[in-house]
């Protein structure tokens, strides 16, 4: 499976940058802003892990067309 690599970037700054953003805003529910804060945590640990991903398929290609 391919990985858009500018998709997944995008969306991982846009997570931080809300993340942030989240994280230092009063919210009046502390439960609210801890349940946002853990999406916006978990999808960040997920684009990280898809980047990672597409890095090393990046890679492998490299070294098959090497060898081709």
């Amino acid at each position: 499976m391919k990985i858009n690599k500018d998709l997944v970037d995008a969306v991982m700054m846009l997570s931080f940058i809300i993340l942030v953003l989240v994280g230092s805003s009063d919210f009046t529910n502390a439960a609210e802003k801890n349940i946002i804060m853990g999406g916006l945590g978990v999808l960040s640990i997920v684009m990280i892990i898809l980047r990672i991903i597409q890095i090393r398929q990046a890679s492998q290609e490299e070294e098959s067309s090497e060898y081709n």
